[in-house]
């Protein structure tokens, strides 16, 4: 079967105190491919995290502090060997993050009432 890129869009507006939690509108599942962050107006404060809140174990796949400018991010997790240890004398020891549930964005400091938009692309099977 022939893989394809999906984007799913995450956009919102923080509230009086600056802060903001979105969700994709359904389960994600394929390989996070690029995310684009279009911070739009929030303050160069702004903390941008996103996570997988429906999985066992939450991942956090971008972590973000007093983002001032729009970015696109490719982003990579350290592998691992069977027993979990993370692979540390390889040059490549990075790999994509494979993820099945929804996709949740959270901003915090960004200022009261400032829009954001951040677009996921995610490789699906």
């Amino acid at each position: 079967m022939a893989s394809k890129i999906t984007k799913y869009r995450l956009s919102g507006t923080t509230d009086a105190s600056g802060n903001a939690s979105v969700y994709s509108s359904h389960a994600v599942r394929g390989k996070i491919h690029t995310i684009v962050c279009d911070v739009g107006g929030l303050d160069d404060t702004a903390d941008i995290t996103i996570t997988t809140p429906d999985e066992v174990v939450e991942q956090t796949i971008l972590n973000l502090t007093n983002q001032a400018d729009d970015v696109v991010i490719r982003p990579k997790v350290l592998a691992t060997d069977n027993a979990g240890a993370a692979l540390t004398n390889t040059a490549n020891a990075y790999t994509d993050y494979c993820v099945f549930s929804r996709l949740k964005a959270t901003v915090a400091q960004g200022g009261a009432s400032k829009d954001f938009i951040i677009d996921v692309y995610v490789e699906e099977y």
